[in-house]
Formats: C-alpha cells, structure tokens, sequence
C-alpha cells in the first residue's frame, strides 16, 4: 500500500481503529520521545497550514479518518493559548477535555470543529478533529519569543457526514454576488395584449384619466346655479340643460339609431330638431371655457 509517498506494506484485510490508549502509547509517547514506530502509519505535517479536506490525500493511510503529527504553536510569544487558525478558517474547541490513561492521565484529548471563514462569524462545517497532547508537560516560552507550544501533538480528522465535501460558500464570499444580483434588475419580458383588451394596470390607468376632473368644465352643475353669478346666456343655458336632462335616454336611443344624423335631416341646422340639448351641445362646440 502506498500513502503520501511512502510505501507500506501491511497485511491483507488491515484496519487501522486504535483505542485513544492505544494511540497514546504506541505512537504520541514514542514519537515525542524520539522512538522509532513499527510501522510509519502516521504523517507529520504541519496540519494548521491546510483546510481539512486538503488533508486526507497528505495521509499515509485511511479510509474515513486520518491520522497526523502535527507541530503546535502559541497564538501570543508569552501565553500559552493555541494558535487555532487553519487554512481558509479556524479550528474552535467544542466539549470538554478527556483524560486518557490510567491511573494516571498520559494525554488530554480535546474535540474540536473546523469553521470556515473568520472567525467569530465563521460558518460551522462537518469537520471534527480529535487532537491528543501529553499530560504534565512544562509549555513555558523555551526561548524568547518562541511560537512553539508542542513539538508534536496527534490528531485524528473524519468528516462526520462520511465524505470528502468542502463547506459552503463563506458570507464574505457572497457579498459579490449578492451586490451583482442586486445592481441588475430582472429581465422583464414585453407584454402582449391578450384578446379580451388591456391588462389591469392598463384598465385602472384608463378609467384614471376618464374619471371628470374638478379642474374641467361640465355641461352641467352639480347643483343649482345660484352659487355662480352667470351671464344671461349662460343662465338660459343653465336652464335649457337642466330642463333637458329627463330626455337623454330618448336622445341616446335615437343617436345610436342614427349617429350621423340623429333627426332624420340633411343639414346641421336641419338635424337638430326640437331637441334642446343637442342645441346646446353644438351652441358651446367651438367657445372656450
């Protein structure tokens, strides 16, 4: 079997699932203390400076967890707090921290989630790591303003949805297309007037304008003239109109039968008959208001 450029050569039907015990002693232990390992079955890498999904082709070997040594170091020269950025995001611890070893604890085994993003606003993903580090180790600042807080701690990552997946798309990431999508508006496609006659919105324009507006002159007042000082002629007109309002369906009755010469005569003049209102319709035709 072959893994991150290493041969290795492991009997057939080989699974590796150690116990945290099992990881403690047989590989943490011996590597921090310059051991050589019966089989080299775990990398060293400097897992902070990838993205997990970067990592399973790193590993020398596994399916659906891997398994690194990995350098640790602080995120201020004179703390002791670790630097938990990584990659395109960061780390953040989640539980509390296991013992591991009996009697008495050998290592402290911490869980932690991979976020996407900076933090604090990254976006959660199924990344999780298992990071074990030695019990009752002196981590003072070894020389001044050294960064290094282990030399080696191991570290197990699985995706806990069982793949290979990246996370989605940070909100940073977005804001582009989010600003792109806001600054063209959607295509609108030309209307077509349908058979039956205009949409709505045209229908309610039309009877908008068809309404009668207080700024135009009408035929007639909505109440009686004696609000208004009128002339003579616009009195007897007044009169003529209110007079004349009962014969209007007679008068519509007899245009629609006849519109271009409703009384049945040749001339202007002639059509008119004795209808009062179509006199004073054709009287007024030309004089402005």
């Amino acid at each position: 079997m072959s893994g991150g450029g290493q041969d290795l050569h492991l009997p057939p039907g080989f699974r590796f699932h150690p116990t945290d015990e099992e990881l403690v002693m047989h590989y943490l232990c011996r590597r921090c203390a310059g051991l050589p390992i019966a089989v080299p079955i775990v990398a060293e890498i400097d897992l902070y400076k990838f993205d997990p999904w970067q990592l399973p082709r790193m590993a020398l070997y596994g399916e659906k967890e891997w398994y690194f040594f990995s350098p640790r170091d602080r995120k201020y020269p004179n703390g002791s707090r670790p630097n938990r950025a990584a990659g395109s995001g960061y780390w953040k611890a989640t539980g509390a921290d296991k013992p591991v070893g009996t009697p008495k604890p050998l290592a402290i085994k911490k869980a932690l989630v991979f976020y996407a993003g900076k933090a604090p606003k990254g976006e959660k993903t199924n990344w999780i790591m298992h990071e074990y580090r030695l019990a009752d180790v002196d981590r003072t600042a070894r020389k001044k303003n050294s960064l290094r807080l282990d030399d080696w701690v191991l570290c197990r990552i699985y995706n806990k949805k069982g793949g290979l997946e990246k996370p989605p798309v940070a909100a940073g990431d977005r804001k582009p297309a989010l600003a792109a999508a806001a600054g063209s508006p959607p295509e609108q496609k030309p209307f077509v007037a349908a058979p039956g006659g205009l949409p709505p919105a045209f229908a309610d324009l039309a009877a908008y304008y068809d309404r009668p507006s207080d700024s135009m002159p009408r035929l007639h007042a909505d109440s009686s003239c004696s609000e208004l000082v009128l002339s003579p002629e616009q009195q007897l007109a007044c009169d003529r109109e209110v007079q004349s309002q009962p014969k209007i369906s007679e008068w519509e009755r007899t245009f629609a039968s006849d519109p271009v010469n409703p009384a049945g005569h040749g001339g202007a003049g002639a059509g008119l008959g004795g209808d009062p209102l179509l006199q004073d319709i054709l009287m007024y035709w030309g004089k402005p208001f």
